[in-house]
């Protein structure tokens, strides 16, 4: 049994929730600052090097990916499909000023 496309949706939507506040205000600076960013992968990604953005990128996808790999199980679907929406609902959710990942590969500020 195929689950539908908005209970999917919304349990991305609530593990990128969980995740982004689980790194609140790291997290956020680092989005406000422009130093990370949304790709269309699902997962963070560093926009301006430095040893913190990569430490903070790496835990924050770390973590996005238990969360993915949960809702891919529990509904039987394909890791990759699950961080595709998630990317999706995040580049959506950005706020303006932040920097999200164009399909074409570039860093574009929302």
């Amino acid at each position: 049994m195929k689950p539908s496309l908005a209970i999917v949706t919304l349990l991305c939507a609530i593990s990128l929730l969980w995740c982004s506040s689980v790194w609140a205000v790291t997290l956020q600076q680092a989005k406000t600052s422009g130093w990370v960013g949304e790709q269309t992968n699902g997962y963070l990604g560093v926009v301006v090097d430095s040893q913190e953005t990569q430490a903070l990128v790496r835990v924050v996808n770390e973590k996005r990916k238990k969360y993915y790999l949960v809702i891919a199980e529990r509904n039987h679907i394909k890791l990759d499909t699950v961080a595709k929406l998630a990317a999706q609902k995040a580049i959506q959710a950005a706020e303006s000023g932040h920097i999200i990942q164009t399909p074409q590969g570039k860093w574009l500020t929302k």
